[in-house]
């Protein structure tokens, strides 16, 4: 009870400590959404431009967790996919897994397609694409600019098709076990 309690103060604060006030904000939109807004109001009241957003949505057929048998505690394990999700640069991405591997031993498959999937969410940010999905034989590419995702399609001579104000369309591989690779190859395409 005492480390949840510990816990809970470093999440919320101790409120006012001297009135009845207490953190109501965050109690109302969870901590990480509280900081992120937070963070935002500070960049826009000292003219600093907003911070890139990685919010890409990945929702492909593949095994990506942390196993209980390589990180048996519950906290260690929460606190790694959280740091995952603020990861910015492949740099620091690469010194995550150093720390990991350093830290639990020798990296299992689907930890390495967690990581994997993080530098592929940091390539899709990139080409502002917003969610990457299958749909028949396509993986599909949710987009919010047309002009970067034509700039992708042309990189890759007609292969991506752009047929909608939404959606890109790639032909699925037929092996679900090279999907890692086929993403990497449509999204790790530099602008020229």
């Amino acid at each position: 009870g005492f480390g949840i309690a510990m816990r809970d103060l470093e999440i919320r604060g101790a409120g006012n400590l001297l009135g009845n006030q207490q953190s109501g904000h965050i109690a109302a939109v969870g901590y990480e959404l509280y900081c992120q807004l937070l963070e935002n109001a500070v960049r826009q009241m000292t003219h600093q431009p907003p911070k890139f957003s990685l919010d890409v949505e990945i929702q492909v057929p593949i095994e990506a967790y942390i196993p209980t048998e390589y990180v048996p505690d519950l906290r260690h394990k929460i606190d790694i996919y959280r740091r995952l999700t603020r990861i910015d640069s492949v740099q620091a991405l690469s010194d995550f897994a150093s720390e990991i591997e350093d830290r639990f031993g020798k990296i299992p498959p689907s930890v390495r397609n967690l990581l994997e999937l993080a530098e592929i969410r940091m390539d899709a940010a990139i080409w502002l694409i917003r969610q990457i999905g299958l749909e028949n034989e396509f993986i599909t590419l949710t987009y919010t600019d047309r002009r970067r995702i034509e700039q992708l399609a042309k990189l890759h001579h007609g292969k991506l098709k752009v047929l909608d104000q939404q959606k890109a369309y790639w032909p699925r591989p037929e092996n679900a076990d090279l999907m890692l690779q086929e993403l990497q190859s449509i999204l790790r395409m530099k602008a020229r």
